[in-house]
C-alpha cells in the first residue's frame, strides 16, 4: 500500500513539474518568434529555427509525459481526431527527424491522396518514436524510410531502417 501511494505521488509529481515547464518553454518559443520577426541573417535564422524546433518538441514531450501520469491516473488517453493531411503531418515530423539527426539520411515517401481524419498529436507522437526508435537501432550508414500511404479504407504508416531485426522473444513484449 505504501509503495502504490508513493507511485501515485511520484506520478502527480511528474504531472505538476510537466505542466510548470510549459510556461518557460514557452517563453522560449516566444523569444525565438520574436527574433525571427525582428529579422536576422540566415544563418541566425537557421539557429532560430532549431530552437522553434526543439522548443516545439519539448513541448510535445511534456504533453507526452501528462497523457501519461493521466493514462496511469486511470484518466486515459486522449483522442481528438480531425480532418487532416496526414502526408503533410509526417513531412513534418520527417524535417524534425532530420533536424534532431544531422548526417542521417531520412525520407519519406507518400502513397495516394493526403486527406485523412485522426488525431495529429498521435501520429506525430507515434512517428517521432518509430523514427527515434529506427534511427537509434537501425545501421548509421543505411536511409531511414518513412512511408505515408491513405487509401479509401484508411491510412498506414511504416518506418523501415536496415539493420538487426528484433529477436522473435523480445516482440511478445513489445
Amino acid at each position: 500500500l505504501e509503495a502504490r501511494s508513493r507511485a501515485v505521488l511520484t506520478e502527480q509529481l511528474i504531472g505538476i513539474v510537466s505542466h510548470d515547464l510549459r510556461t518557460p518553454l514557452q517563453a522560449v518559443a516566444l523569444g525565438a518568434s520574436l527574433l525571427t520577426a525582428a529579422g536576422v541573417t540566415a544563418p541566425q535564422a537557421r539557429t532560430v529555427a532549431r530552437i522553434t524546433a526543439a522548443a516545439d518538441r519539448a513541448n510535445r514531450l511534456i504533453a507526452d509525459l501528462l497523457d501519461f501520469t493521466q493514462a496511469r491516473l486511470g484518466g486515459g488517453l486522449r483522442v481528438t481526431q480531425t480532418e487532416l493531411d496526414l502526408h503533410g503531418l509526417v513531412a513534418d515530423v520527417v524535417e524534425e527527424l532530420k533536424l534532431a539527426w544531422p548526417g542521417r539520411v531520412v525520407e519519406h515517401r507518400r502513397r495516394g491522396e493526403g486527406a485523412s481524419r485522426a488525431d495529429p498529436d498521435r501520429i506525430a507522437q507515434t512517428v517521432t518514436n518509430l523514427g527515434n526508435n529506427a534511427l537509434t537501432y537501425g545501421a548509421a550508414d543505411c536511409p531511414i524510410t518513412v512511408t505515408s500511404t491513405v487509401s479509401p479504407r484508411g491510412f498506414s504508416i511504416e518506418v523501415h531502417n536496415d539493420g538487426p531485426t528484433i529477436p522473435d522473444d523480445l516482440l511478445p513484449h513489445l
